[in-house]
């Protein structure tokens, strides 16, 4: 085998091994996408909350958070890591909030920690 066959078979064996991912991102993402609402409790307030999921056209999970008591909309995540029914997202934004939450077993609801600024709190969203 001469190198020019070998390192283009190496290219498509990278290329697919990167689709791969994708389709597993995106498989493993699938009850998470969508629209949620619910609370966010933290340091003695109860704030109305969004955070809208879904796939970007490279199969990557995005979304948006919205502060609807505070009326601040779509705010961008920065970040967002799926492990099973596991979710950990961020903003980058001042006090660099981080949610981590977990599905619960109807896929319906969304519950976890907040932490933000050295202040932390529960979220608790359901899909809407």
């Amino acid at each position: 085998m001469d190198k020019t066959h070998l390192r283009r078979t190496l290219v498509i064996l990278g290329i697919l091994a990167l689709a791969s991912l994708a389709v597993a991102q995106s498989s493993d993402a699938k009850p998470f996408l969508g629209a949620w609402k619910g609370t966010l409790s933290i340091a003695g307030q109860e704030l109305e909350i969004g955070i809208n999921l879904k796939l970007d056209g490279a199969q990557k999970v995005v979304g948006t958070f919205d502060s609807i008591t505070q009326g601040a909309m779509g705010i961008p995540l920065s970040s967002i890591e799926i492990k099973g029914k596991s979710i950990t997202m961020t903003m980058e934004i001042p006090g660099d909030p981080v949610f981590k939450g977990t599905l619960d077993d109807t896929g319906k609801k969304l519950s976890g920690d907040f932490t933000q600024g050295g202040y932390a709190g529960t979220f608790a969203v359901e899909k809407q």
